[in-house]
């Protein structure tokens, strides 16, 4: 059940703040490492609704909803990437957690676990990544413009709306279409206009000289021999197969791509996706 973790919040020194996590035991004692779970950046816990308890099955699993996300409760002045890797610290600290983590982070929760990996290698035993790629592509920059400009309206729904067939692969979308609604009003109800605004203010369009952008961040990464996987969907249009292949490549890592779903893998072939992550989490050497 979801639960308050209580964490010092270093964008307001002196300050604490709330995170908003799901902690899922196994129903037997487990070595292996604590699986933590990053979403992109309207998701929150329930996105994670298909794989927390399968996941949980065999290891110990943990969500949470980042600083701007849902309803974690943590200021806002401060959204950028080397805060969040700040928070990560903390909740690990807070949650007392044994060890490093096997770290999984899809679209905006994907370059957050790469901040993560790049600033903190001793916390993170593998790393995946879905939906992240060395570079979105026109198509892709286009995209997020169009997601820049539909948050300028004041709400959150002209951005529900305007994202989901942007993320969604085809396939899902014709298959479940009585689900859109549903999925809007959520999006709207679980997250804040003022944590999403923050959050595409301060981690959407890094210059490429930043020391936070994918390109830097992948190079530290790699320099730390952290094992890691990159999982795209073949139909994605803002992390395209190729660039999701270029980022792989840059970390020395393996790239899988999975048929006929766009963006929101995890949640297009829910099954698919988890067998590949638990594959590369146990495997001898990764």
């Amino acid at each position: 059940m979801p639960e308050w973790i209580e964490i010092p919040d270093a964008a307001a020194e002196g300050t604490r703040g709330r995170v908003r996590v799901d902690r899922r035991a196994p129903p037997q004692p487990s070595d292996k490492a604590v699986v933590v779970l990053v979403g992109g950046m309207t998701q929150t816990l329930s996105s994670w609704g298909a794989q927390l308890r399968p996941l949980a099955e065999d290891r110990p699993v943990l969500a949470y909803e980042a600083r701007g996300q849902g309803s974690t409760e943590l200021s806002l002045d401060d959204c950028t990437l080397g805060r969040h890797v700040d928070d990560f610290v903390a909740l690990h600290a807070a949650l007392d957690l044994p060890g490093p983590v096997d770290l999984c982070g899809f679209s905006f929760g994907g370059r957050l676990a790469l901040a993560v990996a790049a600033r903190c290698p001793h916390l993170v035993r593998r790393l995946v990544l879905t939906g992240v790629a060395l570079d979105r592509g026109i198509v892709g920059r286009l995209i997020v413009q169009g997601w820049v400009a539909a948050l300028g309206t004041g709400n959150l729904e002209a951005l529900a709306r305007v994202s989901l067939p942007d993320i969604l692969g085809p396939a899902y979308l014709a298959k479940h279409e009585a689900l859109i609604e549903p999925m809007v009003r959520a999006s709207i109800e679980r997250n804040r206009y003022a944590g999403v605004l923050a959050l595409m203010r301060a981690t959407l369009d890094l210059p490429p000289d930043s020391p936070w952008a994918t390109l830097a961040l992948a190079a530290q990464v790699r320099a730390a021999r952290v094992p890691t996987v990159c999982i795209g969907g073949a139909l994605d249009r803002l992390a395209p197969p190729a660039d999701v292949a270029a980022l792989a490549t840059l970390l020395g890592a393996a790239a899988e791509v999975i048929d006929d779903v766009g963006h929101t893998v995890a949640i297009e072939a829910p099954h698919d996706w988890r067998a590949r992550v638990v594959a590369f989490l146990d495997a001898r050497d990764a």
